[in-house]
């Protein structure tokens, strides 16, 4: 177990630098296609149940409208998802992660992962989508990922940002726009 679970953060911090590298070099590929948002949604959902051990944590989604397509990059939009789960799922001990979207607004959507976690001070929320941050050493994960996603939401048009709720945890936001 512990060696797979090395083999894990190696291949992910190689694949966490990779994307860096394109991304500073412009050669990050991108593949638009119509995507079913919901069932996007869904998937990740189940991806995310398989990954959730902890018994006090519980999963929720949040999928608003009946049918939602946008014209995105899947595999792109997926990768922040998931980026935001990991770190939801690192820093809540008990309670719900929510994941999903709200209603459109002046052409844009805005999608959320919301959790019940420790949250993060005002001074440290500005600097988390910066390379090589991580908040607490003793955590998993190289410090790359909210950097390189930060950059997948922006080359989308997008805008990205995290902030604290008001009852506890931490809401990573990102907006794309519906057409």
């Amino acid at each position: 177990d512990i060696i797979e679970r090395n083999n894990e953060l190696l291949l992910q911090l190689i694949n966490d630098i990779l994307d860096l590298s394109k991304i500073e070099a412009g050669t990050l590929e991108y593949v638009y296609a119509n995507v079913d948002i919901n069932k996007m949604v869904s998937e990740i959902e189940q991806a995310t149940s398989i990954r959730l051990t902890n018994k006090d944590v519980r999963l929720v989604t949040v999928t608003p409208l009946p049918g939602l397509l946008l014209y995105t990059d899947q595999r792109r939009i997926t990768q922040v998802f998931n980026n935001f789960i990991s770190n939801a799922l690192k820093f809540t001990a008990a309670g719900s992660i929510t994941i999903g979207y709200g209603m459109p607004e002046n052409s844009y959507i805005r999608f959320y992962v919301t959790d019940t976690g420790t949250g993060i001070s005002s001074e440290n929320a500005q600097g988390i989508f910066n390379r090589f941050v991580k908040l607490d050493s003793f955590k998993q994960g190289t410090g790359l990922g909210l950097a390189i996603v930060k950059n997948a939401v922006i080359l989308h048009g997008g805008t990205i940002f995290a902030k604290n709720n008001p009852g506890g945890g931490l809401e990573f936001i990102f907006t794309l726009c519906k057409e």
